[in-house]
């Protein structure tokens, strides 16, 4: 009997999850919420870190998109493709993301710590640093029968890091603690995250509405 019991808490619970995602879908009014996919992020950098910073970096998007109240995305899907999603072939992402009315392709362009002083000879402590990064978007409307572009730019960012601040053993203070959150690093990868999730969701709106 209480075996039973159990199952059926269990399925009572999954019915409620899915109930609960099905209707985050949706506004209060009803009106349907655009359905949006965030790919896996492309690293085509040299920066060198103990974790992955582009899967730092998609989990963050993904994640604050998701928690907007206009669209939905769900941050626990994974996307894997070998096609280039910035090149002219589209043909294979509707196949790949049939179930998505836009899907956004995220790519890390530029990742660097690049000394604010001229003199090379100084020792990278003694000079001040810019977090520099550049990260390439294209957001694709999968509604019509062949995809469209609706927004395709390079997103920079500049964190100015003074070189009176202590340097950070990210060996030790690694992503995913909160010690971390306020870090260079970490304060450079929310900033640029808040202007990428911005650009995204206000052209995906835009699109939705027509």
């Amino acid at each position: 009997m209480r075996k039973l019991s159990a199952v059926l808490l269990g399925l009572s619970i999954i019915s409620c999850g899915k109930g609960g995602d099905e209707m985050s879908r949706y506004h209060e009014d009803g009106r349907a919420k655009p359905v949006v996919a965030v790919a896996s992020m492309i690293d085509t950098t040299s920066f060198e870190c103990p974790w992955s910073i582009s899967e730092e970096l998609t989990s963050m998007i993904a994640s604050q998109i998701g928690q907007s109240s206009e669209i939905f995305v769900n941050p626990k899907e994974e996307f894997a493709f070998a096609e280039n999603p910035f090149g002219n072939d589209l043909s294979w992402i509707k196949r790949e993301f049939n179930n998505h009315e836009f899907v956004v392709f995220l790519e890390l362009v530029q990742h660097e710590n690049a000394p604010v002083a001229k003199d090379k000879k100084a020792a990278a402590f003694e000079v001040s640093t810019n977090i520099n990064i550049a990260v390439r978007v294209r957001v694709l409307d999968l509604r019509s029968s062949a995809p469209k572009v609706v927004l395709q730019e390079l997103i920079r960012s500049s964190y100015y890091v003074p070189k009176t601040l202590l340097p950070t053993d990210y060996n030790e203070v690694v992503w995913g603690s909160e010690e971390y959150r306020t870090t260079p690093m970490g304060i450079a990868h929310a900033e640029l995250v808040q202007e990428v999730v911005s650009r995204l969701s206000d052209y995906i709106l835009l699109a939705k509405s027509r």
